[in-house]
């Protein structure tokens, strides 16, 4: 794996996992809001110009239109887990297509995603690439071992 490969997948990884947090931690928000929360935070920590912003403005409205897309089968797939958990007996094999699913959709939302990051990673500099790195580093030792 070469390094700009590694370095993409890191910042589509700190956009995913700004995403997940700020999921989180801001459950009364709509999606859309709390993606828009997310971006802010990324503008603003790595000082992004207008072209930046536009381009990362792209990738949230992908991840948003991604995210609905899927909600159809997250749901369906949650509502298999919850048979198969008041069920008497656990149905190994059905647990694992289930995750198999999951993973399949989480693929697809990630290819759909992906391009998107790629352009506004390009017009990232380096120290805010470096920036970028640290912010990970850190997400990476707070969360890392949960």
């Amino acid at each position: 794996m070469n390094m700009q490969h590694v370095v993409r997948v890191a910042i589509g990884g700190l956009v995913l996992a700004g995403a997940l947090v700020g999921a989180g931690c801001h459950r009364h928000h709509t999606p859309a809001e709390r993606a828009d929360w997310m971006t802010s935070k990324i503008a603003k920590h790595l000082d992004l110009d207008d072209q930046q912003k536009a381009k990362l403005m792209a990738v949230r409205d992908e991840m948003v239109a991604a995210r609905a897309e899927s909600q159809p089968e997250h749901k369906a797939i949650m509502e298999e887990l919850i048979a198969q958990v008041q069920s008497d007996r656990l149905d190994q094999a059905k647990l694992t297509q289930l995750m198999d699913r999951h993973q399949a959709e989480q693929k697809r939302v990630m290819q759909k995603v992906l391009p998107k990051v790629t352009e506004w990673h390009a017009t990232l500099r380096p120290e805010q690439k470096a920036e970028a790195v640290e912010h990970i580093r850190k997400w990476m030792d707070r969360y890392g071992d949960h």
